[in-house]
C-alpha cells in the first residue's frame, strides 16, 4: 500500500488500523498520505477492542475512525465531511503560497467518547471548535456522564497535544493540602515541608490543567485559583515571589454552579472565568439509544482480543429500559459483572443484576410474570433442556443472593445437599 500512495493519486484511502500498525516498518500511511500532493485523507476501520489504536490514529492525522461492524449513515457522513475537507486542502496544495490544511477528524466520536445520539455530535463539534483555542472551559454533567474523556478529547485535540495532560479530583483533598497540591510549597512553609515541591500547575506547564470538581473548593482557594487563572502566575506555599505558568485550565462539576453563586457559595468573578466555554455532557438516560453501541464496546474491551459476547434481545432491552442514575460508569460496571457471570458466548437476561432486570419506570405497573422470565422470547431457539439449566441457573443466583451467599442457608432453602449447590455453582 505504501507503494501505491507514493506512486499514484487517490482521493481517499481506507485502512484497517492493525493493517496501519504492522506496515509502519514499511513507512508510515498515515505520514506518506500527509505527504502527497494533494493530501490523500486516511479513513481508518476498527473493532471496538481497537479503540486505543483508533485513538493513536486519529492523533496521527487519520481523517476519520469507523468502527465495525459498519453503518452506511455514518460511513456516508465520514466520507462526505472528509471529503469536503479534502477538497479544501486540495485547493490549498495547488496554490504555492497556501499553507497545507490538514485534514481533521469527522466528528463521529472523540477518543473514548462514543454516541450516536444527535446531541453527542453537537458535543463533538463544540469540542472540535474549542479545542483549538486556549479558552478555559467548564464541562458540566451528572456523575458518570465522562466529563474527564471530555477534558481529555479537547487536550488531544489541541496544539498542546504533546505536552502533559494533569488531572485533579479538587473534593478529595482537604484545602490545606489542595494548595499545596496546586501550587507547590517551599522547604519549611509548613510542618512536614522537608524539601520545595513542584504543584500539579508547573507539571502542566505548556499543557492541560483538569480541575474536576471544581464548585467544591473553599471560598479562599477561590481566591487564589483566580488570581493563577487571571496573571497566569503561582505562588508556591511559603514563597516569596510567583512564578510565570502556561498552563490552559479546564474544569469540571457536578453541581450547578450558577445556582452556588446566586447563593454566594461561588464568587461572580470566579465563576465568569471559569465558564468562557461551558460544554454540558448528557445523562445516559437522554441517549438511551447510543446503549447498544457503548454495551457492546465494553463487552469488547472486557473480552481482550477474544470474540465478545453479543447481547441477547432480553438483556438488551432491559439496559435500555432502565435510567441509569449513575450513566456511562453504572452501565460500565453493570457489564463488567454480566459478563463474569455469562457464559462469554452470549450476555442473556439473567447475568445481569437484580436491580437491572426487574427495573420498570416510575408510573408504570411491574412486568407480569411471564415477562420477568429470566428468558424471554429471544431464548426461543434454546433446546427444553438447555433452557431448564438456565432457568436452574438464574433461580440458585437469586437464592445465593438472598442469602448474601450464604451456602449452608442457600442449600437449606433449595432442599437440596451443600455439595450439590458447590457443584451446581461450578458447572455454570
Amino acid at each position: 500500500m505504501q507503494d501505491l500512495l507514493r506512486n499514484r493519486q487517490f482521493d481517499l484511502c481506507f485502512c484497517e488500523v492493525r493493517l496501519w500498525l504492522a506496515s509502519k516498518a514499511d513507512g508510515d500511511l498515515l505520514q506518506l498520505a500527509r505527504q502527497a500532493v494533494p493530501p490523500i485523507p486516511v479513513i481508518m476501520l476498527a473493532d471496538y477492542a481497537e479503540s486505543s489504536l483508533a485513538e493513536q490514529a486519529a492523533a496521527n492525522g487519520a481523517a476519520a475512525c469507523l468502527y465495525k461492524p459498519l453503518k452506511t449513515d455514518l460511513m456516508l457522513q465520514a466520507l462526505e465531511s472528509t471529503l469536503s475537507l479534502a477538497a479544501v486542502a486540495g485547493a490549498g496544495a495547488m496554490e504555492p503560497e497556501a499553507p497545507v490544511v490538514s485534514p481533521t477528524p469527522a466528528q463521529l466520536h472523540f477518543g473514548l467518547i462514543m454516541g450516536e445520539h444527535p446531541g453527542m455530535h453537537a458535543l463533538y463539534e463544540q469540542i472540535e471548535k474549542v479545542a483549538s483555542t486556549d479558552m478555559t472551559v467548564l464541562i458540566q454533567g451528572e456523575s458518570g456522564t465522562g466529563k474527564e474523556l471530555v477534558a481529555k478529547a479537547i487536550h488531544r485535540s489541541s496544539p498542546r497535544a504533546h505536552a502533559p495532560f494533569v488531572a485533579i479530583n479538587c473534593a478529595s483533598m482537604p484545602e490545606n493540602l489542595l494548595e499545596s497540591e496546586l501550587f507547590g510549597h517551599v522547604k519549611g512553609s509548613f510542618t512536614g515541608a522537608v524539601r520545595n515541591k513542584d504543584g500539579l500547575f508547573l507539571a502542566a506547564n505548556g499543557g492541560t490543567l483538569f480541575l474536576d470538581e471544581v464548585g467544591s473548593i473553599s471560598s479562599g482557594m477561590q481566591l487564589t485559583l483566580l488570581r493563577t487563572l487571571q496573571e497566569r502566575e503561582i505562588r508556591p506555599v511559603g514563597c516569596l515571589h510567583n512564578i510565570p505558568v502556561d498552563v490552559r485550565v479546564l474544569a469540571a462539576t457536578n453541581e450547578d454552579l450558577d445556582r452556588k453563586r446566586q447563593q454566594g457559595l461561588m464568587r461572580d468573578d470566579l465563576f465568569y472565568r471559569l465558564s468562557v466555554f461551558p460544554l454540558q455532557v448528557m445523562p445516559l438516560r437522554e441517549r438511551i439509544s447510543d446503549v447498544e453501541l457503548l454495551a457492546n464496546f465494553f463487552l469488547a474491551d472486557f473480552a481482550q482480543g477474544e470474540t465478545a459476547p453479543q447481547l441477547s434481545a432480553g438483556a438488551l432491552s432491559a439496559l435500555q429500559a432502565y435510567n441509569w442514575p449513575g450513566n456511562v460508569r453504572e452501565l460500565e460496571n453493570s457489564l463488567r459483572r454480566a459478563y463474569a457471570m455469562s457464559d462469554k458466548k452470549m450476555l442473556r437476561l439473567a447475568d445481569l443484576s437484580e436491580p437491572l432486570r426487574n427495573f420498570h419506570p416510575a408510573g408504570e405497573p411491574p412486568a407480569s410474570a411471564s415477562a420477568t422470565s429470566p428468558y424471554p422470547r429471544d431464548e426461543c431457539d434454546l433446546t427444553l433442556k438447555a433452557y431448564l439449566k438456565l432457568c436452574e441457573r438464574h433461580y440458585l443466583r437469586l437464592v445465593l443472593d438472598k442469602y448474601a451467599g450464604d451456602i449452608k442457608a442457600s442449600a437449606r432453602s433449595l432442599g437440596i445437599s451443600e455439595s450439590t449447590l458447590y457443584r451446581k455453582k461450578e458447572d455454570e
